[in-house]
């Protein structure tokens, strides 16, 4: 075999050819849709002042009460208990909730003319001796076969450059319209399913409504308790004694008439 000799080939074009491309962008996000429905209880005209005086106190100190301005607020799995200390209301409110997510698209179609000259290079390889059956004819063709392809690619090079160049012009226009269009079709399906979830929270409500008058219930009666010893204490009683059992206070004390 003798020494290989290489032939390069370079192929040029003018390219002129116009293009058209659509450029597509999508968006998606995400929100919840919330029903709720809800029962208020006025208090005061069935709670004393020294109970509901008792009652803010013990809410203080109690489990899972957490106070939020005027409104102590026990959570519970659908819902919650509120009392609001101003109203002296008890509020029960069933809550149902659910992730969605929409998407969006937005399109446009750009088009633009590229006027240019490409340029490509292929090479062949043969021997003095001929060595594989390789001719310098071969190895010429194959030099060509190679200018070409590369040309060719060259030519999809310029064209998708050219494209992605005057797509990136659109890009924040259409990715805003995708988020619009997003956002109404969020709005849209949260309406839909929120009006779903209000029928259902209201369905719920009697449940939640027997626990949270329990919880509030256990506060309740510890205000019932320090009232009424808070009573026996300032007239004096004797002999005071306090039984809970079952969930039943009984509490017994003399007053000296």
């Amino acid at each position: 075999m003798c020494n290989p000799r290489r032939i390069d080939v370079t192929a040029t074009q003018h390219l002129r050819e116009a293009w058209e491309h659509e450029v597509r962008r999508a968006a998606t996000i995400s929100g919840a849709a919330t029903g709720r429905a809800r029962i208020v209880e006025s208090l005061d005209t069935t709670l004393g002042a020294p109970t509901l005086a008792a009652l803010a106190q013990t809410l203080d100190r109690a489990d899972g009460w957490v106070l939020d301005g005027d409104v102590y607020r026990y959570e519970m799995a659908g819902g919650y208990v509120a009392y609001h200390t101003d109203t002296c209301e008890l509020e029960i409110v069933a809550v149902l909730a659910e992730e969605l997510s929409a998407t969006g698209e937005a399109s446009r179609t750009v088009s633009g003319e590229v006027d240019r000259d490409i340029e490509a290079s292929g090479s062949g390889i043969h021997y003095d001796d001929n060595w594989g059956g390789i001719t310098e004819d071969d190895a010429r063709r194959e030099a060509e076969r190679q200018a070409q392809r590369n040309l060719s690619a060259a030519r999809e090079e310029a064209l998708s450059a050219a494209q992605t160049a005057a797509a990136a012009e659109h890009l924040a226009d259409l990715d805003a319209s995708a988020r619009a269009a997003a956002t109404a079709e969020l709005d849209r399906l949260v309406g839909e399913r929120s009006a779903q979830l209000n029928e259902a929270a209201a369905e719920s409500l009697a449940a939640i409504g027997v626990r949270g008058r329990n919880e509030f219930h256990r506060v309740l009666a510890e205000a019932y308790r320090e009232a009424v010893l808070a009573y026996a204490r300032v007239r004096g009683a004797d002999s005071v004694h306090v039984v809970e059992s079952d969930g039943v206070l009984e509490i017994e004390f003399e007053i000296q008439a």
